[in-house]
């Protein structure tokens, strides 16, 4: 089997370094990852600049690359310029949960998501920030749950994320959906015509089976992500529109 491993945190991050080297007893692994961190980026891409593409020597017994653009930008540099036919792609493991409406800014997503587009199975994992113990300790019963049961496939990315903050050992898994978590971001001037983010006021839903909910009850989440976004119920009401 042939892994591809993708990150938003860039190639020296914790998170891709745990990930890469816990996967290497399923398969030969491949590293790409940008030079920097590019956290938040979504799905965004280099379109009218050159990218570059670097081999660097990381981690024991794993090719690896970096690049200068975004997450999404690595399947497709790695696809393109590497030759191998890529059986899975991981992207992470994220320094931050990407849940509820995390998941429209998340570059780990999206890295994951490019994958999904031709049709190569995917999954993005994330933990709370700073939290890599917890990933430390369960990251092999977690993989080995994910290809035992065989969670990963080509019609949706596999949105994983470990317990919010505050759990040493998760309480188990559960297969659930995208909660709401919306920010309401406050920026603060820092000189004249210059601001900065201050922090964010938070609105989450009610609903407790989703992930942003049953992580905070100590779950390690398993989100089915879809590649088509139409809200199919509301094509009837629009169709009265049509000319």
């Amino acid at each position: 089997m042939n892994i591809l491993v993708v990150n938003d945190d860039g190639i020296e991050s914790v998170g891709i370094k745990i990930l890469a080297t816990h996967l290497k007893k399923y398969g030969n692994v491949y590293v790409v990852a940008p030079n920097k961190v590019r956290s938040g980026s979504s799905h965004s891409i280099v379109l009218r600049e050159s990218i570059s593409f670097a081999k660097r020597f990381m981690f024991e017994g794993i090719q690896s690359y970096e690049i200068s653009g975004m997450p999404a930008d690595c399947f497709r540099l790695a696809y393109s310029l590497l030759n191998i036919d890529f059986d899975i792609v991981f992207s992470g493991v994220n320094d931050g949960l990407n849940m509820g409406t995390d998941i429209f800014y998340s570059g780990t997503v999206a890295a994951a998501r490019e994958a999904s587009l031709y049709g190569i199975p995917s999954v993005a994992i994330s933990t709370d920030f700073g939290c890599f113990k917890i990933v430390e300790d369960e990251i092999d019963m977690l993989l080995d749950y994910i290809f035992k049961n065989k969670m990963y496939s080509k019609d949706y990315v596999l949105n994983v994320n470990f317990p919010k903050k505050g759990y040493d050992k998760s309480l188990g898994y559960r297969a659930t959906k995208q909660g709401i978590k919306l920010y309401h971001t406050v920026f603060i001037e820092e000189k004249d015509k210059e601001y900065r983010e201050s922090h964010s006021l938070l609105e989450l839903d009610q609903d407790l089976d989703t992930d942003v909910n049953l992580a905070k009850e100590g779950f390690i989440t398993f989100v089915p992500l879809g590649l088509n976004e139409t809200n199919v119920s509301k094509i009837k009401d629009l169709k009265k529109y049509e000319k």
